[in-house]
């Protein structure tokens, strides 16, 4: 049997990563999730987009599932742009205020004075350090076993506190909420059937 679903996906023009769940019953009615997410995309407001759900028959299905699922291509198309290009946009305003405040070099202090109180975050050494994380990654990991992924993802640590664990940090949070959305969709048609 031929079918062209994978054509009609090149023909979306929308190259990422698709998320398709099909659920049907005895009486041969499809319940279908579609979640569309451009490669690497680890922007926080992406997160909150939920799948697109189609109900029907077979043929329904064959009729207009790519018909409904384009126009939320589309959108989260144009979404994803507008992020990078706001993205690009704070980035160089951040680099134009940078070259306008060059630091001032500081004055020579008396020696003893009271204004030689250093302010600022406490040092934190790296076996502190390295013991937070450890720490951190087991209860991540307990949260994770326990299904429990938005309490994963809420004390994983950050990349900027962490960034010689970027890859790995990463890595876990995409984990994280590709489990997220699969335990919400599988709940929901759970709930439903």
């Amino acid at each position: 049997m031929k079918t062209n679903f994978f054509e009609n996906i090149a023909g979306l023009n929308a190259p990422g990563m698709w998320t398709i769940g099909i659920q049907n019953d005895e009486n041969g009615n499809f319940t279908v999730s579609a979640l569309y997410a451009p490669f690497k995309s680890n922007e926080p407001a992406t997160k909150m987009i939920t799948p697109l759900i189609h109900r029907g028959t077979a043929s329904d299905m064959d009729e207009g599932f790519f018909e409904a699922t384009l126009t939320q291509v589309d959108s989260l198309k144009g979404l994803y742009s507008n992020i990078k290009a706001v993205n690009a946009s704070v980035d160089a305003a951040k680099k134009k205020i940078g070259q306008g405040n060059k630091p001032q070099p500081a004055k020579p202090k008396a020696e003893g004075s009271a204004d030689q109180i250093e302010v600022g975050e406490p040092k934190v050494s790296a076996e502190e350090k390295r013991k937070t994380y450890t720490d951190t990654i087991r209860k991540v990991v307990e949260l994770n076993d326990l299904c429990k992924y938005e309490d994963a993802l809420n004390i994983l640590p950050s990349v900027e506190d962490y960034p010689e664990k970027k890859e790995e940090l990463e890595k876990r949070r995409a984990d994280l909420e590709r489990k997220k959305t699969q335990y919400a969709q599988a709940l929901t048609l759970f709930n439903e059937a």
